[in-house]
């Protein structure tokens, strides 16, 4: 009889074994905790979906370069679901790189406008491209102000700015010259760590694109003009060279805001963790919103997604895996690494985990993002290159944003056009 069963049992054994689909997954997440919480999550689909089998493929990922992603699906080699970076999904999409995950998530079963209430808005919106979703979004992020609280306090600040305008003041004190011409502190630098275009777009309450008539309108908004005028007068107070120079300094392993010697940065929640671990024991820092125009903190988001690639062999396993990475899965994920959860119900757990991340979960509601559009690989580094040239004196603010809205306009047609899109 024992003999019997053991027969029985191994023809099941082999049976799932042959049945079985395998979907492969291409994710950049190489590093721990993050690798080993993936392999937790996959481990975990493996066990309620024996039909299926996941094998994973480490593929450094970056966030406007998919190369290797893309030579892959030319050759029809490409995998069944890629971990992407979000606000490329529109372009992916329109390059014809992607598969529609919506239509998969149907055939599985899932009501999609339900399943969106679970995601924040933002993030639902980055995975939307001609009014279809193409990909499920993972985790996500927000910018911040980091402040050196003891700096502060010695310049006569019981308070960090709020606005724009009293960060110069507040600069001004805390800025001070050493040997040699270099500066021994520096209060602040607008383009350090995360002082990207879109945070102070965003802080000027500028405007890069009017969704109704599909039209770029950045190089004449008054609040993205304004942004760049006032990057471009820091850097004619302070020195946009001495200001780079000290920025890149290292003091053995610390940067120059661990070390104690830049005052305030604006840098992602994800700092925190490397702060904790490497930050000297006495250098104690603050977090605030970042501070704007008016004086109403800001901030914007990114973070990753799960999408199929176009030519995928097994897309309807694939929409399955990616639906349970971006829900149950990010569950798991928010725990183990402290990223932030774009799903809402994650968001109970990961707070329980560290209840001092609150205050970038409560940023989530009101995050802006970069444009969703399939011109945003180059929308950001054309506005990148704006500043640029503003700042180093080879444009004038008007001139470099017209130069960038031209040439990002001409492409975003030329797609628009040939995709059929309003």
């Amino acid at each position: 009889m024992k003999k019997f069963l053991s027969v029985i049992i191994a023809v099941l054994v082999v049976s799932i074994l042959f049945s079985q689909v395998e979907v492969v997954f291409w994710h950049g997440l190489s590093r721990d905790p993050d690798k080993s919480s993936i392999d937790k999550i996959i481990a975990e689909f493996e066990k309620e979906n024996p039909d299926i089998k996941v094998k994973v493929v480490l593929v450094p990922a970056a966030e406007t370069d998919s190369t290797k992603l893309l030579t892959a699906v030319a050759a029809g080699t490409g995998p069944d679901l890629v971990y992407l970076d979000r606000f490329t999904v529109s372009q992916r999409a329109a390059n014809n790189v992607l598969e529609p995950m919506e239509d998969y998530l149907k055939m599985a079963g899932i009501n999609i406008e339900e399943m969106k209430k679970q995601f924040y808005d933002f993030a639902i919106e980055e995975c939307i491209f001609n009014g279809k979703m193409w990909a499920l979004p993972f985790d996500t992020d927000v910018r911040i102000l980091l402040y050196n609280k003891k700096l502060l306090e010695k310049a006569g600040y019981s308070k960090p700015p709020k606005t724009v305008y009293e960060m110069i003041d507040v600069a001004e004190k805390l800025t001070v010259e050493g040997k040699r011409g270099r500066y021994e502190t520096v209060g602040f630098i607008p383009w350090y760590a995360q002082g990207w275009p879109y945070t102070w777009i965003y802080a000027f309450e500028g405007k890069v694109f009017d969704k109704k008539t599909g039209k770029f309108v950045f190089a004449t908004d008054p609040g993205v003009i304004e942004a760049y005028k006032w990057q471009k007068e820091w850097a004619d107070r302070f020195g946009y060279e001495a200001l780079n120079a000290f920025g890149s300094l290292q003091i053995g392993d610390l940067n120059p805001f661990t070390a104690g010697k830049l005052a305030m940065i604006v840098d992602g929640n994800w700092t925190i963790s490397g702060l904790r671990m490497f930050a000297p024991k006495d250098f104690k820092y603050e977090i605030t919103g970042i501070p704007t125009k008016s004086g109403h903190p800001v901030t914007w988001a990114g973070g990753w997604s799960l999408a199929i690639p176009k030519g995928a062999k097994n897309k309807e396993a694939a929409a399955k895996l990616a639906y349970f990475i971006a829900t149950k899965g990010q569950v798991i994920y928010s725990v183990d690494t402290l990223h932030l959860p774009t799903y809402k119900p994650a968001v109970d757990d990961f707070l329980k985990k560290d209840p001092s991340q609150k205050v970038f979960v409560d940023l989530l509601d009101h995050a802006k993002t970069r444009p969703p559009l399939p011109v945003g690989a180059l929308l950001w580094d054309k506005l990148v290159e704006a500043r640029d040239f503003v700042l180093t004196g080879q444009k004038s603010v008007e001139q470099a944003l017209l130069d960038a809205q031209k040439e990002v306009q001409e492409e975003y047609d030329r797609i628009m056009q040939r995709v059929g899109g309003k």
